[in-house]
């Protein structure tokens, strides 16, 4: 994915619900996460891989986001849809998620239905929820690929997000 039309992407203030999570097995949390129960607060939606480049470049932005505004009531949920067979091993995802070190929440999604509810085209995409359950923006590719900076690019809207009631 060209790193510029995800800036364009990131812009877009789409308001379009946020599909609700469908099934799979949950990681890094003691019960499953929904839309429903995020209102209020805003969401990061991240797909993702463990086998994509791309992804392993992206999760250490992504963890950082989550760390600066946990704090602040946003919380990062990523699904992991696999692409390759050996990702479709939920063994293998929970290894992965221990190698990188990964905290946040996370859905594996082995049968792709929230790629297909959020139709969702590529690895990775990170999607912004605001507090109302809204779609309001997204990054596809990697976040600071060829001194792009989505990392802040998503930081300045969640920023905006927090601030609007």
């Amino acid at each position: 994915m060209i790193p510029s039309l995800a800036l364009v992407l990131l812009g877009q203030q789409t308001m379009k619900p946020a599909p609700e999570f469908i099934g799979g097995q949950w990681l890094n949390t003691a019960a499953p996460i929904t839309i429903a129960s995020r209102s209020g607060k805003i969401t990061l939606v991240h797909f993702w891989t463990f086998a994509c480049i791309n992804c392993k470049h992206n999760l250490p932005a992504v963890q950082r986001l989550s760390d600066t505004f946990q704090k602040r009531g946003v919380q990062v949920v990523s699904i992991h849809t696999p692409e390759l067979p050996s990702e479709r091993d939920f063994s293998n995802v929970q290894k992965a998620v221990k190698q990188y070190g990964i905290k946040y929440p996370i859905l594996f999604d082995p049968e792709n239905k929230n790629w297909r509810a959020w139709n969702n085209e590529y690895w990775p995409t990170l999607y912004v929820v605001d507090k109302h359950g809204r779609v309001r923006g997204s990054w596809v590719g990697e976040m600071n690929f060829n001194g792009h900076n989505g990392e802040g690019e998503v930081s300045q809207l969640v920023t905006k997000l927090l601030a609007e009631k």
